[in-house]
């Protein structure tokens, strides 16, 4: 046992087979059942936004985040952005244009254009590509500041060729937003940012208020509040996802080097706001070493003791450990898994659910969160499973394009017709047959 902030702690432990997966995942997440208290607060909040607009964001605001907010202070003038941008330091802008540079050649990877093909029926079929007119960005702030966030949203949108993006992000008690943060914002040349945050900010975007017009999609990381507001307004404008409380699942070999795991453990729960970090390995030893590791560096940078509660040990039981911690992390769908094995290049292939996956214990997710070139908003609370992490395709509406010749039309509108009256949709049928009459191919023998 280690001491922290004056109290004998140690971390969660449990022990993994092939029968206890899905109760050892049920256990280590929490319940996620529906909370009515939320549900109710977060609509409240809506409620007002919708009804009253700025009037609510300014009073919402000095409620939950600074008691002298005024309307005047909604709106971040766009002078003052790109003055943060020309005052940041330079190692600052410099980190941003790292980051920015690879995070932009990702996404331009994640591009595909508009195409069409002729089908074997000779029906002409495509798709379009065309990018939302006005994109909502969310980025965190209030207790810290996300100025990577900023980069995170803002390229893909801007790589999807969206018209309009503008931010929306929590002010402190003084009013302000942190200047790293608006400094980002203005190196991505935004000039529409607002100074307000929680389930009011994503009111405003999804509805629109006199200042802050109405988004077409909203994305981005936010707590508990910002993820049900996005629930709730689902519908009336897309969203990335909804997502939870951060979390790591750490695969290793016997052979993994403690204080690395311990660095990415702490790393992780770090963000706070329930936060989850799972180390799952075959060695008693190793879990030993990890957790003695992570008081001490836990001391050496003064990080409450408290986060380390949200810390777990699996032991995987059994002749194949490594195979049952594959097994244990699809199931489990992290938001990050580091994989620290002898050959995590072959590991990975048996791996189908995750929200990004950093290969040898060279690689930690702290690039991923800022500088590799990947998005650092992910899905998860398990939504891995069928998520991905925020792309282009986000900023992007498919849009199908269909073109018939008389050869298609003659050859489609029988089985169209066997379908729709299948169906009882005697209009169907009936339009398709008066396409057939006037544009088909003639009969055989009126062709004779």
């Amino acid at each position: 046992m280690k001491k922290i902030t004056g109290e004998y702690m140690k971390l969660r432990r449990h022990n993994l087979t092939g029968e206890n997966i899905p109760e050892l995942v049920r256990a280590l997440r929490g319940a996620h059942g529906d909370d009515e208290e939320l549900r109710a607060l977060v609509e409240g909040i809506i409620g007002r936004v919708r009804d009253d607009g700025d009037e609510a964001l300014v009073s919402l605001t000095r409620e939950f985040d600074c008691p002298d907010f005024s309307l005047d202070q909604l709106r971040v003038p766009p002078e003052e952005i790109e003055a943060a941008a020309l005052a940041a330091p330079a190692p600052l802008m410099e980190a941003l244009k790292v980051a920015a540079e690879n995070i932009r050649l990702f996404h331009q990877h994640e591009m595909r254009g508009s195409w069409t093909a002729s089908m074997r029926h000779s029906q002409m079929l495509g798709q379009r590509m065309i990018p939302v007119d006005r994109a909502g960005l969310y980025v965190p702030g209030g207790g810290a500041a996300y100025p990577s966030t900023v980069l995170m949203t803002v390229i893909p949108a801007q790589v999807a060729g969206a018209k309009e993006i503008f931010i929306c992000t929590p002010p402190g008690a003084d009013g302000r937003v942190n200047r790293a943060v608006i400094a980002a914002a203005g190196f991505m040349g935004i000039k529409e940012m607002y100074r307000v945050g929680g389930a009011q900010a994503i009111a405003a975007m999804a509805y629109g208020t006199d200042t802050i017009r109405q988004s077409d999609v909203i994305v981005g990381p936010g707590n508990v509040f910002v993820t049900e507001a996005k629930r709730q307004v689902y519908g009336r404008v897309g969203l990335d996802s909804l997502a939870g409380p951060s979390e790591v699942v750490i695969i290793a070999s016997a052979s993994a080097q403690p204080d690395l795991i311990a660095a990415d453990l702490l790393a992780q729960v770090e963000h706070g706001s329930g936060a989850i970090a799972v180390l799952v390995c075959s060695s008693e030893q190793l879990a030993s070493a990890v957790e003695e590791q992570a008081f001490a560096l836990a001391d050496e940078l003064g990080i409450d003791g408290a986060l380390l509660e949200r810390i777990s040990l699996v032991i995987a039981e059994g002749d194949d450990p490594i195979g049952l911690a594959v097994t244990f992390s699809n199931r489990f769908a992290p938001e990050h898994l580091q994989i620290h094995t002898p050959h995590p290049e072959q590991d990975i292939h048996d791996i189908t659910a995750a929200g990004a996956v950093f290969l040898g214990e060279d690689v930690c997710t702290a690039y991923g969160d800022y500088v590799a070139g990947s998005n650092h908003v992910l899905p998860t609370a398990g939504t891995a499973r069928f998520g991905s992490a925020l792309s282009v395709e986000n900023f992007l509406r498919k849009v199908a394009v269909i073109s018939l010749i008389p050869m298609a039309i003659s050859e489609l509108t029988p089985p169209l017709v066997e379908l729709a009256e299948t169906e009882g949709l005697k209009a169907h049928a009936r339009a398709a047959q008066l396409r057939l009459e006037k544009f088909g191919l003639p009969a055989e023998d009126e062709q004779d």
